[in-house]
């Protein structure tokens, strides 16, 4: 009796890990996907030789794709070249443990 309790008290522990993984896979692969957007934006700003129709079209494609946020700050340099700051905010959600957190990746067009 005492090896049948011990096997499903197992079993439960393999079974609440394994779904304890697949939320914690799930979230990174959200933000993976947000990593990948965020690079497509950047190229397709560079693209566009930081054009203001297309920076709007970006950040309202963000929104319709899901991210929280999505701000794009053209600067021109002391020399004269463009570059534009990219930062996107993406909800980092983990229910079982009722996580839910805001992350942001920022980063750079030149």
């Amino acid at each position: 009796m005492k090896g049948a309790i011990e096997t499903m008290v197992g079993i439960v522990l393999i079974a609440f890990m394994a779904v304890l993984s697949i939320a914690y896979i799930s979230a990174s692969l959200n933000t993976q996907k947000a990593q990948a957007y965020h690079s497509a934006v950047i190229t397709e700003i560079e693209a566009s030789d930081y054009t203001e129709a297309v920076m709007r079209q970006c950040e309202e494609k963000a929104l319709e794709n899901g991210y929280q946020e999505l701000t794009i700050q053209p600067i021109v340099s002391a020399a004269g070249s463009k570059y534009a700051k990219v930062t996107l905010k993406y909800h980092y959600t983990i229910p079982l443990l009722n996580l839910f957190l805001e992350h942001q990746i920022t980063g750079y067009a030149k």
